[in-house]
């Protein structure tokens, strides 16, 4: 199974990936390799010139390349942002924002909690009038099945689903948005996919299934 792609010109949430640009997606997630996060891109190519990641707000490249492996939901949110409103933020300006209402907690030995539900759905509905709704212990032919015009729903996946071939995947522990459901597929936004399945990939429902958590958040612009 493969996902199948669609052109990405007819009005659809904007893409945003996780590293900076989708034109770097393969090279860190084919090529990272480090479990400390600070090593993700190997070969020759010199990691400085991969993303010009003060333009995105980050104080040193340490910074960047520790917390781009985190931020799957911040890029959720910037495609939100971007396709409904005016607002224009740098990722790293996003991320101080969101540690400060507790959508993450980095604990002492440098683990990173989240992205939390909870504190997130608070955040986002008081600082940019979005609507949100917990979704929990819901199989996505019937979550997806409630996006009408002007929603878009964070949903958990494993991040193998940019392979969807993948035999046994786990569930969870990555976020994408989809921002359309139809015809039994599910179209999305992938902050972590692959190049030429990351902006506007779509799957059969079943096949998603495989990777979804059953759990997301359903969010509503502005009336």
């Amino acid at each position: 199974m493969s996902i199948l792609t669609f052109p990405s010109h007819d009005g659809s949430l904007p893409y945003v990936s996780q590293w900076g640009s989708l034109d770097r997606n393969d090279e860190v997630v084919m090529q990272r390799a480090a479990p400390s996060g600070l090593d993700v891109f190997l070969g020759r190519t010199d990691p400085s010139q991969l993303h010009d990641w003060a333009s995105d707000g980050y104080h040193s490249r340490e910074e960047y390349l520790f917390w781009s492996r985190k931020i799957c939901g911040l890029a959720c949110l910037q495609s939100l942002l971007h396709g409904w409103t005016a607002i224009r933020l740098p990722m790293r300006e996003l991320l101080a924002l969101a540690l400060d209402w507790g959508c993450y907690v980095v604990e002492p030995q440098g683990k990173v909690q989240g992205l939390i539900y909870r504190p997130f759905m608070a955040w986002v509905s008081s600082q940019f009038g979005f609507k949100c709704q917990l979704i929990e212990n819901t199989p996505i032919q019937e979550s997806a099945r409630a996006l009408r015009p002007g929603q878009a729903m964070i949903a958990s996946v494993s991040p193998e689903i940019r392979e969807p071939s993948t035999y046994e995947p786990r569930r969870g522990g990555h976020l994408v948005l989809i921002h359309e459901a139809h015809g039994g597929m599910v179209r999305f936004h992938n902050p972590s996919g692959y190049s030429h399945n990351a902006d506007s990939a779509s799957l059969p429902m079943r096949v998603f299934e495989r990777f979804h958590a059953r759990r997301g958040i359903l969010v509503s612009a502005k009336p």
